[in-house]
């Protein structure tokens, strides 16, 4: 039981440093447009196009993963932002995935490794949550919360072991963006790489994920009641 309380508090720790700085240096840099002002979409096609990949889809998304690259369908989700903005994050954010599907293309298996641990993350964190206060509260502390804790332990671990794929896709990235001559000056080849890094070593916070989306689900529907 310790054991696996230890193993989740590094695998937390790790995410909670890796997303603070990343929503930071996000924040920081999204204010700043690249001045070609081609779009995150734009951006990704032109990536795949450097590479000759095609077959890829590259759709505007409102889901649980705005930003994810999908290797089952060959798609390339990106967030309304990332997927018609021109900022350095949209930029960052879109060549990630476009690294991802370079991975993909070029038969990365931990690309499969990770994509996986990042759904299990983001679906399982809510009901493992809630089971795991249920069983709590019930007063079950020592027979079924110990297994939410191992599962959850377990997921957590999975998804920080699976971080240097992204770190790879963001390398790759930023191959392609060099080779292409996307920047125009020093200032947007720092912003974005900045970001793209950034993004590379953020792990994937399941209960954040979760609050974001919803959040974005309610919002429309707040501002028409306030209509």
């Amino acid at each position: 039981m310790q054991l696996f309380l230890l193993l989740f508090l590094i695998a937390l720790t790790g995410t909670m440093w890796g997303r603070g700085r990343y929503l930071k240096i996000y924040a920081r840099e999204s204010a700043n447009l690249i001045s070609s002002r081609v779009t995150g979409a734009g951006m990704a096609e032109a990536i795949l196009k450097h590479r000759g990949i095609a077959g890829i889809a590259i759709v505007r998304g409102h889901g649980l993963l705005p930003d994810f690259y999908e290797p089952e369908s060959r798609r390339i989700t990106l967030s309304p932002q990332h997927f018609g903005g021109c900022s350095y994050g949209a930029i960052a954010l879109a060549s990630l995935q476009a690294g991802k599907a370079i991975q993909h293309h070029e038969g990365h298996r931990p690309l499969l490794w990770r994509t996986a641990a990042v759904r299990w993350t983001v679906f399982l964190s809510l009901p493992l949550f809630v089971v795991g206060l249920g069983t709590l509260l019930l007063g079950m502390a020592k027979t079924v919360f110990p297994a939410v804790v191992l599962i959850w332990s377990l997921i957590a671990l999975w998804n920080f072991l699976t971080v240097p794929t992204e770190i790879d896709a963001g390398l790759r990235a930023k191959r392609e963006l060099e080779e292409l001559r996307a920047f125009r000056n020093l200032d947007e080849r720092v912003g974005v790489e900045r970001v793209l890094g950034a993004a590379s070593t953020a792990n994937i916070d399941g209960i954040s994920v979760l609050g974001s989306w919803i959040g974005r689900m309610l919002l429309p529907w707040a501002k028409s009641k306030a209509g």
